[in-house]
C-alpha cells in the first residue's frame, strides 16, 4: 500500500511514474483515501489490535511497538504497524541491525516513536496536498495530467465538502490528548505539537473547501450551515483547545479565519449578483428569492461580535440584500454595512490577501484575489466612495487583488466608470498634488507586456493639473461664483534653471476650483505627459539634495522610480522612452548616498532600476555607474593575487559605506539586496577585461566583507540572512561559471574566476561556504515542516534548500578548478578533518542523501563526497 506522501510525491510528477496512464491508474487505485480524507485514519479498536496480534507475518518486536504507536497517536493498531512499516522503509536512517539495537534500547524506541509522529503527521498533511493539487489544476489545460486530475475530482465531487466538514467540526471539538489516554510520551511537549498539527489540518480543510466553491456553485442551505459553524466556532478562535494556543499558533488561528470568512463570501456568489444587478436579472441569482435563508442568515449575522474576520462576510452579505430587495430589512443592511466600515474591513483584506501570499504566488492567493476582486467591484460600483472609510486602505488592498496576474488585464478591459476604475478615477482627481495613490495603483496595474504599455501611455497623456493654494494667487481671475480661474500669464511649474526640462500652463488656461479646508484644489485643463514630470521631480530632488527638503522630497520621488522599475522590469522595451528618467538614477545615487542621513529605500528602488537595465547594456551601465562612486572601487590598478587579498588601497564606495553606518546598525538592508542583485547581473553580461577588472573591488569587499560576517550582522525581519546568503552564493556561482574565454585576464592582474578560487581556497570565505553546507537535513526538514502554506514549493524552507545547493556547488567547482598543488589547501583540509565529538562533517554531508524535497540536494552532495575522496 501506498504511503500518502508517495501519492504526493506521483501526482506532483516527482517520481518514476510519469505516463498519463500511470497517473490515472495511481489516482483510480486511491482515490477513495482523498474522499475520505483524514478519516482514511482509523481511531484504535480491539478487533484490530487481535488481527495484529494473530498476524504470523509482522515479527514480534516490530508488534510491540506497533501498539505503543497505537495508543501514542490514537490511531488503529493494523494501521499503526502499516505506518511503521512504510517509515522503516522511506524514512528510518540506519540498517536491519541497528533497527533491532533501537527496538531492544527503551531511550531508542522511544525516540524513534516521536519521530513516527512526525512521519504520521505529514502523511495526513499529505492527503489534503494531494486534494489540493487536483482542486488546482483539475481544469488548467496547460496541466499535463489535467484529463486526469478531472476524472478524479468527478468522483470526488458530491462526498467530498461533507466529509471535509465533519472533519473540521471533529477537529475543533477534539479534546487534547494527555499522558494518562495516551501513554507517558505525551508531555507537554508533544501535546502543543498535536495541537499544532490540529490547527494545520484544521486551515488545510477549509483551504479544500475554498477551492472546491471557486469551481462548484454553493446551496444556499450549505451557506447557511457554514454560517452557523464559523459562528460557533468563532471563525477559529472559539476551539476547545483555545487555552493551548501561544502565539507561535497565531498565524495558523489566523489562517482558519481567514478561510472561514473566504468560503462565506464565496458562498454568496458576489461577482454572479454583479453581472445581473447589470442587466436588471437579479432575481435570477441564486439566493434571490429565499425569504427562509435571509432571514435565517440575519440573524446569525447579527449575533456576530467585532472579530475583524467578520467584516468582509457582514459587507458581502449587506450588499447582497440591498441589491435583491432594496426595500426590505434597511436598517439591518444599514447596521451591517457600517459594522463592517468600522472593522477596517479593507484593511482586514489587505492583511488577508498578504498572509495568504507571503510564501509566494499560489492558486490558493490567486483564488482569494479574484473572490476579493468580485467583492470590492461591486462595493465600488455599488456604494458612493466617501462613505467607505479611509480611501487610503481601499487602495492598499486593490493592489493587493491585482498582484493576481490575470486581474490587472481584466481591469483594462472594464468600463472606467465602474468596480476598481472609480478608485483610479477618484485618486487622478489628486494627481499631481498627491503623487503617491496613483503610482501605487498603476504599479499593480502592470503584469505583462500589454498592461505595461497601457500604463506607460496612460500616464503619458494627462488632461487634468492639479494643484493646490492656500491663497488665491495675482495672476487669475475668477469667473462666476468663483468657481472657475484662468490663467493671465502662463506659468512654470517647476523653479529649475533656464533649460532644463520643465512643464509650462499656458495663459489663458481655465480650472476649476473646490474649496478644500480653506485651501483651493484647481483642477486646471492642462494637457501633459506624466513622464515629463517625474523628469522635473527628479531634477527637483536633485537641486534640494543638500537642503533639510530632502527626505520630504524622496517621498515623492520614491514611487516614480519603483514604478519605472515594474515597467521596465515587465517589458524592457518602455526603458527607451524614459532615458530622460533612468539616466538621471546614476547622479541620484551619487548624491544621495551623500546626505546626513541616506533614504536606503530610494537608493535601493534606484539601484533595482539599475540592474533591469544592466541586463540589456551591462557594458554602458557599468561605465556611467563606475563615475559615480557608489560601488567598491580602488584608485591604483591592482596587481597581484596577494595585493587583491589584502584589499589595500580599496574603497568601500557608496555602497560600503552604507552597509557599515546605517544597514548594519538598523537591521534592515534593502541596498545590500539590490547591490549583490546588480553585481551578479554585471558578472552575468560578460563585460570585457578592462571592465571586469574594475569589479574587482566588489567581488573582494564580497569575499572578505561580507561572506565571513553576514550571519553575524543584526537582522530586523526573519529570513533577510537568508536571503542575503543565497545572494552572496549566487553571485560566486555565477563568476564560477563564466567560460574561461568570457572572464578574460589582462595582462597581468587575476581574473575574478582566479580571485574567488583562491579567496574561497584559501581565506575565511571558504569556512563560511562549510558553514551553510554544515546546516544539515534536519534542521531542513524543520523548516520544511514548520512552513505554514499548504504549498511546498514556497517559502523559508525553499530558500535554504536552494542556499545549500548553491554551497555545495560553488565547493565543487573550487576544487575542480583550482590549480594542482602538492599543498592541501584550508579549505579541503577543513571538509575532510574529523571533529570530536561524533560532529563529524563528513557524515553531516552524507547524511543529504536522506533529504527528499529536492533531487538535487542529494547529487550535489555525493559529487563533493565523490571529489574529497581522492584530495
Amino acid at each position: 500500500c501506498r504511503s500518502s506522501r508517495e501519492l504526493w510525491t506521483i501526482l506532483l510528477g516527482r517520481s518514476a511514474l510519469r505516463e498519463p496512464a500511470q497517473i490515472a491508474a495511481e489516482l483510480n487505485k486511491h482515490w477513495q483515501r482523498l474522499l475520505e480524507g483524514l478519516s482514511y485514519y482509523k481511531p484504535p479498536s480491539t478487533t484490530s489490535a487481535e488481527k495484529i496480534k494473530a498476524d504470523k507475518d509482522v515479527a514480534a518486536p516490530l508488534k510491540e511497538l506497533g501498539l505503543r504507536v497505537s495508543k501514542f497517536l490514537g490511531l488503529d493498531e493494523e494501521q499503526s504497524v502499516q505506518l511503521l512499516q512504510s517509515y522503516l522503509q522511506e524514512d528510518y536512517r540506519g540498517t536491519r541491525d541497528s533497527l533491532k539495537t533501537v527496538l531492544q534500547d527503551e531511550r531508542q524506541s522511544q525516540a524513534l516513536m516521536l519521530k513516527l509522529a512526525d512521519y504520521y503527521y505529514e502523511e495526513r498533511i499529505c492527503i489534503l496536498r494531494c486534494v489540493l493539487h487536483l482542486l488546482t489544476y483539475f481544469q488548467d489545460e496547460r496541466h499535463p495530467y489535467t484529463a486526469q486530475y478531472f476524472q478524479c475530482v468527478e468522483k470526488l465531487d458530491k462526498e467530498l465538502v461533507p466529509n471535509y466538514r465533519k472533519q473540521f467540526e471533529a477537529l475543533y471539538k477534539a479534546e487534547a490528548p494527555t499522558w494518562e489516554t495516551h501513554g507517558n510520551l505525551m508531555t507537554e511537549r508533544q501535546v502543543s505539537r498535536w495541537f499544532v498539527q490540529c490547527l494545520r489540518e484544521q486551515s488545510m480543510l477549509l483551504e479544500v473547501i475554498f477551492l472546491y466553491y471557486a469551481y462548484f456553485e454553493m446551496a444556499p442551505d450549505e451557506l447557511l450551515a457554514f454560517a452557523k459553524m464559523f459562528k460557533e466556532q468563532g471563525f477559529g478562535t472559539r476551539q476547545t483547545n483555545r487555552h493551548l494556543v501561544d502565539e507561535s499558533m497565531d498565524h495558523l488561528v489566523d489562517r482558519i479565519g481567514y478561510f472561514s470568512a473566504l468560503i462565506l463570501v464565496e458562498g454568496m456568489e458576489i461577482d454572479s449578483l454583479h453581472e445581473r444587478a447589470l442587466d436588471d436579472r437579479t432575481e435570477e441569482h441564486k439566493l434571490a428569492n429565499n425569504e427562509h435563508i435571509h432571514q435565517e442568515m440575519d440573524n446569525q449575522l447579527l449575533q456576530l461580535g467585532d472579530v475583524s474576520h467578520h467584516a468582509p462576510v457582514l459587507l458581502a452579505w449587506a450588499l447582497l440584500r440591498h441589491t435583491i430587495n432594496p426595500e426590505e430589512a434597511t436598517n439591518v443592511i444599514r447596521r451591517m454595512g457600517s459594522a463592517a466600515i468600522q472593522l477596517n474591513v479593507f484593511q482586514y483584506l489587505t492583511k488577508l490577501l498578504r498572509s495568504l501570499s507571503s510564501g509566494g504566488k499560489n492558486c490558493t492567493a490567486s483564488t482569494a484575489c479574484m473572490c476579493i476582486y468580485g467583492l470590492l467591484s461591486f462595493v465600488l460600483t455599488s456604494l458612493e466612495l466617501h462613505t467607505l472609510g479611509n480611501q487610503q486602505d481601499i487602495i492598499d488592498a486593490a493592489c493587493e487583488v491585482l498582484a493576481a496576474s490575470s486581474i490587472p488585464q481584466l481591469f483594462w478591459k472594464t468600463e472606467p466608470t465602474a468596480g476598481l476604475g472609480i478608485i483610479l478615477d477618484s485618486v487622478c482627481g489628486m494627481f499631481p498634488h498627491l503623487l503617491t495613490p496613483l503610482l501605487q495603483l498603476l504599479q499593480a496595474l502592470v503584469s505583462d507586456k500589454s498592461t505595461a504599455k497601457k500604463v506607460y501611455s496612460f500616464l503619458d497623456k494627462m488632461s487634468f493639473y492639479i494643484e493646490l493654494y492656500k491663497h488665491k494667487p495675482p495672476d487669475v481671475i475668477s469667473h462666476e461664483d468663483g468657481t472657475l480661474w484662468r490663467r493671465q500669464a502662463p506659468k512654470l511649474l517647476y523653479p529649475l534653471g533656464l533649460g532644463q526640462t520643465n512643464l509650462r500652463i499656458p495663459q489663458g488656461t481655465v480650472g476649476q476650483v473646490m474649496l478644500d479646508d480653506r485651501a483651493y484644489l484647481v483642477r486646471w485643463e492642462y494637457s501633459y505627459s506624466s513622464w515629463t514630470l517625474f523628469t522635473c521631480e527628479i531634477e527637483m530632488l536633485l537641486h534640494v539634495v543638500s537642503t533639510a527638503d530632502v527626505i520630504q522630497h524622496c517621498q515623492r520621488v520614491k514611487p516614480i522610480i519603483d514604478l519605472v522599475h515594474k515597467v521596465i522590469s515587465t517589458d524592457v522595451s518602455i526603458a527607451d522612452c524614459l532615458l530622460p528618467i533612468t539616466s538621471r538614477i546614476y547622479m541620484l545615487l551619487q548624491r544621495l548616498t551623500t546626505v546626513i542621513s541616506p533614504p536606503v529605500d530610494v537608493i535601493a528602488s534606484c539601484v533595482n532600476c539599475l540592474t533591469v537595465l544592466a541586463a540589456r547594456m551591462p557594458a554602458k551601465v557599468w561605465t556611467d555607474l563606475h563615475h559615480t562612486g557608489f560601488l567598491p572601487f580602488v584608485a591604483n590598478p591592482l596587481s597581484s593575487m596577494n595585493h587583491m587579498i589584502s584589499a589595500e588601497g580599496m574603497n568601500a564606495g557608496g555602497y560600503g559605506n552604507l552597509l557599515m553606518s546605517i544597514e548594519q546598525p538598523q537591521g534592515e538592508y534593502s541596498v545590500t539586496i539590490s547591490f549583490l542583485n546588480l553585481v551578479t547581473t554585471l558578472v552575468r553580461g560578460q563585460l570585457g577585461s578592462t571592465q571586469s577588472q574594475g569589479l574587482v573591488p566588489c567581488i573582494v569587499f564580497v569575499l572578505k566583507e561580507m561572506l565571513p560576517n553576514y550571519h553575524k550582522w543584526r537582522y530586523n525581519s526573519h529570513g533577510v540572512r537568508e536571503k542575503i546568503g543565497c545572494l552572496i552564493l549566487q553571485l560566486i556561482h555565477a563568476i564560477l561559471n563564466l567560460c574561461p574565454e568570457m572572464d578574460p585576464r589582462s595582462s597581468n592582474a587575476p581574473s575574478l574566476q582566479s580571485l574567488c578560487i583562491f579567496s574561497l581556497a584559501n581565506t575565511e570565505a571558504g569556512q563560511a561556504v562549510i558553514n551553510i553546507m554544515g546546516i544539515g537535513v534536519d534542521t531542513i526538514d524543520m523548516v520544511m515542516a514548520s512552513q505554514s502554506s499548504s504549498d511546498e514549493s514556497q517559502g523559508q524552507g525553499q530558500l535554504l534548500i536552494q542556499t545549500v545547493k548553491l554551497a555545495f556547488s560553488v565547493t565543487n567547482n573550487v576544487i575542480r578548478l583550482k590549480p594542482p598543488s602538492s599543498v592541501v589547501s584550508p579549505l579541503e583540509q577543513a571538509l575532510t578533518q574529523h571533529g570530536a565529538h561524533g560532529n563529524n562533517l563528513i557524515a553531516v554531508l552524507a547524511k543529504y542523501i536522506y533529504h527528499k524535497h529536492d533531487p538535487a540536494l542529494p547529487r550535489l552532495a555525493i559529487q563533493l563526497l565523490k571529489r574529497l575522496a581522492t584530495v
